[in-house]
């Protein structure tokens, strides 16, 4: 996590929380004390030079209405106003995260190299236990340290965000085979059969990552009873929100959040620029 802000970090934050009304993106992903400088027209579009959670400088622009083809031109206009400056001083932003049909809009340098399409979803809701609710399975707290957390996400999940043994995990939860430690099946990963980790964002808000059920035993609601479980705990617990990120195109993943009660806030391209 990054140093506390500081009373002008503060200022921006709160210039972007105005200008997209209180937006959750901004509210529980975005971190103050990472903000360099921000560009703001309020109930259109805002952009921001920061520090990336990859440690690297960058720009993000968002349209305060995702659908509207205006508000993701406006967001564009920001953003490169915004890293124009920032390599003016010096600083040029290696990488950029831009609403979702804003790419094309962006100059050639700006675009990235190769680019991911994903969706933030939120929920500030505990969801119904009858939509995860799994007869005979449980959810159990895994250390940090557990051989059976890579073993899972080599087999389950290769290319996850967070790697076994990550400082920013703050929990490992994760569900035993049904079938039983000895299932020949499940052998590889010790029979953890699915996991998620959890991390936590400056605002209070509670990140899921890696969600990753062993591949033979999908189809068995285990990750909405991972997902549900965790999700409904850090809610008691006090956490404002739960968040996650996810690929656009996973249809079971958005079919699964939607069941636990998330909503897509909104739809974004990130990714690397080409090196100077």
């Amino acid at each position: 996590m990054s140093p506390a802000a500081d009373d002008h970090q503060l200022s921006l934050h709160r210039t972007l929380l105005e200008a997209l009304d209180g937006d959750p993106f901004v509210r529980f992903e975005l971190d103050p004390g990472t903000l360099a400088e921000v560009e703001a027209r309020p109930g259109q579009a805002v952009a921001w030079v920061g520090r990336h959670r990859t440690g690297l400088r960058w720009a993000t622009g968002l349209a305060a209405d995702p659908a509207s083809d205006r508000d993701v031109k406006v967001a564009v206009e920001l953003l490169t106003a915004v890293a124009g400056r920032s390599a003016a001083a010096g600083s040029p932003v290696a990488g950029v995260t831009i609403s979702r049909g804003g790419r094309a809009l962006l100059p050639r340098a700006l675009q990235q190299i190769e680019a991911w399409e994903w969706d933030l979803w939120c929920t500030e809701e505990a969801p119904d236990p009858s939509a995860y609710a799994v007869p005979g399975v449980a959810v159990v707290d895994l250390a940090p340290a557990d051989p059976r957390i890579a073993a899972l996400l080599e087999v389950a999940s290769p290319t996850a965000s967070i790697p076994a043994g990550d400082p920013r995990v703050v929990r490992w939860a994760g569900v035993l085979d049904p079938a039983g430690a000895g299932s020949a099946d499940t052998a590889d990963t010790g029979g953890l059969v699915g996991l998620v980790a959890v991390t936590h964002h400056r605002s209070g808000a509670h990140h899921l990552n890696d969600v990753a059920t062993h591949p033979a035993r999908r189809g068995r609601r285990l990750a909405r009873l991972l997902c549900g479980t965790v999700t409904a705990q850090a809610l008691a617990s006090g956490a404002p929100a739960v968040t996650l990120g996810m690929y656009a195109d996973n249809d079971a993943a958005r079919a699964l959040y939607s069941a636990l009660g998330f909503r897509c806030v909104r739809g974004q391209t990130s990714g690397r620029l080409a090196p100077a």
